[in-house]
């Protein structure tokens, strides 16, 4: 039998005891694109190569979103007693890992660009002592601006690198 881990739950293993393993069973390249410190690769495929593991040892089986790694840590815990389960995956790490180190929703960045996006929608008027391409053109920025105040910018450029973009 295995046990699901919250966030908090794992966070504490992981600062309690130095000799929690941590198996990540996501591809290599998933794997290469960010894990928990400590972790070790074995892609649920390669399962039958796992090292040797005591089965007194505090395991923790960690996957995309916490679906495979139930059922690897099912299969796991017929032969090892502690075995758990993040059930939030590294999709949740990687969330509460971000939301840590770079604020709330509404941190100073996005707020910066809420209110540039206001203050273009205020400019809007006097545009229209311009041309019409100017009123559409104060629009868009206006708007552009508001929409990346309040999504998730760093998701967004993480997005835009994750396809080799700079």
């Amino acid at each position: 039998m295995f046990i699901n881990l919250t966030f908090d739950e794992l966070q504490t293993k992981l600062n309690k005891n130095e000799s929690l393993k941590i198996i990540d069973i996501r591809s290599p390249k998933s794997f290469e694109r960010g894990h928990i410190k400590g972790a070790i690769n074995f892609p649920y495929p390669m399962w039958s190569t796992l090292p040797k593991v005591s089965p007194e040892e505090e395991v923790v089986i960690i996957c995309y979103v916490g679906i495979a790694g139930g059922k690897s840590a099912e299969r796991l815990s017929l032969s090892h007693e502690k075995v758990y389960n993040f059930k939030g995956g590294m999709a949740q790490w990687k969330g509460e890992i971000e939301s840590e180190q770079f604020g709330s929703k509404w941190d100073s960045e996005r707020i910066y660009h809420l209110i540039l996006g206001c203050l273009l929608l205020l400019s809007l008027p006097f545009s229209l002592l311009n041309t019409w391409v100017g009123i559409g053109y104060s629009l868009f920025i206006a708007l552009v601006v508001i929409i990346f105040g309040i999504t998730n910018v760093n998701l967004i450029k993480r997005l835009i690198r994750s396809y080799g973009f700079k």
